[in-house]
Parts: C-alpha cells; structure tokens; sequence
C-alpha cells in the first residue's frame, strides 16, 4: 500500500480485541466471522480457508490424528476470545458430519501471532487461518493434518462509520484490502 501510495501515513493498530470505531476515533477496521454490528458500513474483503496442524515433533511424541474425534486425547493451542474470554472450538466438516473441538490445552492464547508461535514450538494442534501458516508448512516446521476435515471457509469485511465522510486516504485503503484479499486463500 505505501509504495503505490507513498504520501499517505497508516496508523495501524493489530489487536485481537474488539475496537468501538466511533469512540476510538478509528477509520476502518478489519473483522472476521458473522456479522454482529448493525450500525457500521460494511464491505466484504473474502473468505479465508482452515489449516489443521502440527509441528513434527509434536506429531513424532503424540502421534497423528486421523478424526477429529481423536484430537480429545491430543494437546491444542486453544485460543480464546480477546472479547469474551470464551474458547473458541475449532471446527471440522466433512459430508455433513459437524465436530467441535476446544481439546485439552498446555497453552491457551488470545492474539494469533502467540496461536501460530505455540503451534511451531509444539506445544500442541492449531486450527487456524491457512494463510497464516502456509510458509511455516512449505519450511516443514508445520504438518497439516486431517485435511479432509475442512469447514467452512472463515468471512473478512472491512467495517467503518456510516456517517463519516468517507476520506479519500481511507476509501483507496479499503479498495487496496479489497484487491489485497482477493489474493489470499
């Protein structure tokens, strides 16, 4: 975005905790999953495919699960709601066979860079973004598993206040993020 446009300053903030766009005085934000917020322009950015996996070492120690059903024996990295606390399961489906999993956890994060660092130090399975993991896979610090067991792909809108004007700065970001997601799986 910086080199295409040069001029333009980016204050960015990466959180996993909800922002109040009105009250924070913040431009846009990017969220994931259903949307819960009436009041907020939204536009969609795409969807997101899962991953499944593991480090090889803690695949070597526990062994390889082959259904999800199996991962209740196994350690997860489990992550938690930065909003509300709450664990979120991870999901798998396969011909219209629904598993929810949280598993028992060593470590249970609330921000997904600690998620991803979790899973490559072995600590347990991760069930995440697949974008997110992708290089550490193709470098064999990561394994995939359970493949076949994938859900949904995961919704991105890029949501901002309705009644603000819409600045020029602000309206060329969101088409780059528009562009930018149209590119990743």
């Amino acid at each position: 975005f910086l080199a295409r446009y040069p001029d333009i300053q980016i204050d960015l903030g990466v959180s996993d905790r909800p922002v109040d766009l009105v009250s924070e005085r913040v431009d846009c934000v990017i969220r994931g999953g259903p949307l819960t917020e009436q009041s907020l322009a939204v536009r969609r950015l795409g969807e997101v495919s899962w991953t499944t996996c593991a480090s090889p070492g803690y695949l070597q120690r526990h062994g390889t699960p082959t259904h999800p059903k199996d991962l209740h024996e196994h350690l997860m990295v489990r992550y938690h709601s930065a909003a509300t606390g709450r664990v979120l399961p991870a999901r798998f489906q396969r011909d219209g066979e629904q598993h929810l999993v949280e598993g028992k956890a060593a470590v249970s994060v609330n921000e997904s860079n600690a998620h991803l660092a979790a899973g490559v130090a072995g600590l347990g399975i991760i069930h995440t973004f697949s974008y997110t993991v992708r290089a550490h896979v193709e470098r064999g610090e990561l394994v995939p598993i359970l493949q076949d067991w994938q859900p949904a792909p995961y919704p991105f809108h890029v949501l901002y206040p309705p009644n603000r004007h819409l600045s020029n700065r602000v309206r060329v970001f969101i088409d780059w993020l528009v562009e930018t997601f149209s590119r990743v799986d």
